[in-house]
């Protein structure tokens, strides 16, 4: 970081530029630089971090119980999640960690955006033990990551329902009566499946979801209200839409 310099301004006054002088408050959010600069920071982060595991400084989560790879982080952008077993020293090691970080690099975590999570068979004590170490509130659900869900339950189709909730939703707030064939086709295509565009690439959703969304999407093009029934002329596979 050494090696990166600001740049001088200088105040144009009556044609006639003033004494030059730098930024006080370094790079600023919005400039190009600031994005590459974080992930050259993060980078090194990530090493740190590895380094660590590999010198048992840090015990990360094991993926198998017979398989020997460890799962310590993951970095998204500017997100971080970091796995860890949950112990006091590999709680203050951490911590030890996020602080020399900090110190060479002059960032700061942001606790108010910070959550824990903990496995059900995390003693209480020891979860509020981890929480006084880190300074960061735990959780009971993660909430959604990229529209995901960030912790998965053990039944799948209750897990994934919300994306047909969240079309619902959408259908429910349109009005079939001022729109057009032509646009309802482009409504369908365009906004509500483009909903599960991104769980789809990520996860196999099941069949009966997909069929309830199908249903759905059929009664919305055909008009068909919570309160009444309409024929479905044509079946939904022969409309292409």
């Amino acid at each position: 970081m050494d090696c990166v310099q600001s740049v001088y301004f200088s105040v144009v006054v009556n044609g006639q530029p003033g004494k030059t002088f730098n930024p006080s408050r370094g790079i600023r959010k919005g400039d190009l630089l600031s994005s590459y600069l974080f992930l050259f920071v993060s980078e090194a982060l990530s090493h740190m971090i590895q380094k660590a595991v590999d010198t048992n400084y840090l015990q990360g989560l094991k993926i198998s119980k017979q398989g020997s790879t460890t799962l310590s982080h993951i970095l998204f952008a500017d997100d971080f999640l970091f796995f860890l077993k949950a112990t006091y020293i590999n709680s203050h090691n951490m911590m030890h960690l996020l602080n020399s970080y900090c110190t060479a690099f002059g960032q700061t975590i942001s606790m108010a955006k910070s959550s824990i999570f903990f496995c059900q068979n995390t003693p209480l004590v020891l979860r509020r033990s981890i929480c006084s170490i880190f300074g960061i509130r735990a959780v009971e659900d993660l909430g959604k990551y990229l529209g995901l869900p960030t912790s998965w339950g053990s039944v799948k189709g209750e897990t994934v329902s919300y994306i047909k909730d969240h079309i619902h939703q959408k259908l429910q707030g349109w009005k079939q009566s001022v729109l057009s064939q032509a646009r309802l086709e482009i409504m369908i295509k365009a906004v509500a499946l483009a909903i599960p565009t991104y769980p789809i690439n990520v996860f196999k959703l099941p069949t009966s979801l997909c069929r309830e969304i199908d249903a759905l999407l059929a009664k919305f093009w055909w008009g068909q209200k919570e309160d009444e029934t309409k024929v479905h002329w044509v079946s939904w596979k022969s409309l292409g839409i």
